[in-house]
């Protein structure tokens, strides 16, 4: 999501402390992970992450959504290798092939209805979370909450583009904490998140008809009166190594936002509304912040406004900085560029309001298609797995995993 221009601190206290120790768990969970058009390196990253977290197989099922027909063809056999070296016994890991995969709420409401799990996390293509994280989650959910969140911080990079975003993820985490602090408003995040199954029914069917489904869901689980929290374990993701694919995925973020809050202000609760504003202040100081900048050089009344920005941003910058857990996520070049990269990153605005005005629904890529085709070995392992009703399975406890009708959970044409 797009970074908040609010206060950094204080941030609000994780969900738990942790999991104490010898605490073994006893619900079962189901991870969702939609994996779209993406490279065989992604798919590779996404099966160690699933091998090395640290649940017990029978109480975990992982689902890995591609999508149906000849377009996913490509991608079903690359999760079939995937899936075949990193293979653990007894896990029900499972390959579903679903009619709908873009924007990703389509994809989650054809998949829910095959969770099992009294708890359901989705997990992004390049995410890794932390082992601990998923028990520690549902540890957090037992003491009282409804849905909670790992924060997800870019590996570090060696370009300057990578470093600024790996601060600004930062800063992104710190915002968000200290929001909840101050005006007890959640901006959940759309993946490395878990919540109770019938947390989920309060969202669902997931909007389908837009690329920002979990800014929906912050905005409607404002008025629900459910416990949100954060989670101490964080996650991490590839770093963004190309700045105009990072300001594309900006704009998509801004213009999901933008049009979530204008679909659904009406029925928002005061809370839901309040969010909203902080969003849309938010983004109109982003977009200021260069205009004003530009224009202070010539017009001294503008000074005034455009030092007010630059210390407000700063401002956010300095208190991420100042926790021990989120200075290390980035070097002191990294820090020091993430104003600039703020400014350069206003543009994406502008650019989120000329697809809006366009009518443009799509989502942005930030990952790059490394060349080369997918060889022999790849087809096999993904044809060995696949199943007369679209699914493959990998594990014992999969095969004898019935899925359940997809008409379960709702229509994907909102």
């Amino acid at each position: 999501m797009t970074d908040l221009l609010v206060p950094t601190r204080p941030l609000h206290p994780h969900a738990v402390a942790g999991v104490p120790p010898g605490r073994r768990p006893t619900r079962r969970l189901t991870v969702l992970t939609p994996l779209y058009r993406e490279s065989a390196a992604t798919f590779e990253r996404s099966a160690r992450a699933v091998a090395a977290l640290d649940y017990p197989d029978e109480l975990l099922q992982v689902l890995w959504l591609v999508e149906a027909g000849a377009a996913g063809d490509r991608d079903a056999a690359r999760a079939g290798a995937a899936m075949a070296a990193y293979r653990r016994a007894g896990l029900d890991w499972r390959l579903l092939r679903l009619p709908g995969m873009s924007p990703k709420g389509a994809a989650l409401n054809h998949a829910f209805p095959y969770a099992e799990g009294e708890v359901i996390a989705i997990l992004d293509a390049d995410v890794v979370p932390d082992p601990g994280q998923a028990a520690e989650a549902v540890h957090a959910l037992e003491q009282g909450h409804a849905l909670v969140q790992a924060e997800e911080f870019s590996e570090p990079g060696t370009g300057l583009a990578a470093r600024a975003k790996a601060g600004e993820d930062a800063v992104w985490h710190a915002s968000v904490r200290g929001l909840k602090r101050l005006a007890g408003v959640h901006v959940v995040a759309g993946s490395s998140v878990y919540a109770w199954a019938a947390t989920w029914d309060l969202v669902r069917p997931v909007r389908a008809d837009d690329v920002e489904e979990s800014y929906h869901w912050s905005l409607g689980l404002m008025g629900a009166g459910v416990e949100t929290g954060f989670l101490a374990s964080a996650s991490r993701v590839t770093a963004t190594e190309r700045p105009a694919a990072a300001l594309r995925q900006r704009a998509r973020w801004t213009r999901g936002q933008l049009r979530a809050v204008a679909v659904s202000w009406r029925e928002l609760p005061p809370r839901g509304r309040l969010l909203g504003a902080v969003t849309v202040g938010s983004l109109a100081a982003r977009a200021a912040l260069p205009v004003v900048c530009a224009g202070a050089v010539a017009v001294r009344r503008l000074r005034p406004a455009a030092l007010a920005l630059l210390l407000a941003d700063a401002a956010c910058v300095l208190g991420a900085r100042r926790d021990p857990a989120y200075r290390q996520r980035t070097d002191a070049t990294g820090w020091a560029l993430v104003v600039p990269w703020h400014m350069v990153g206003a543009f994406a605005v502008y650019l989120a309001l000329y697809e809006w005005a366009r009518g443009e629904r799509g989502w942005h890529s930030v990952r790059e298609e490394p060349s080369g085709g997918v060889g022999v070995a790849v087809g096999a392992a993904a044809g060995a797995g696949v199943r007369a009703n679209g699914s493959a399975s990998y594990g014992s406890s999969a095969g004898d995993s019935a899925a359940r009708p997809a008409s379960e959970g709702g229509s994907h044409d909102d």
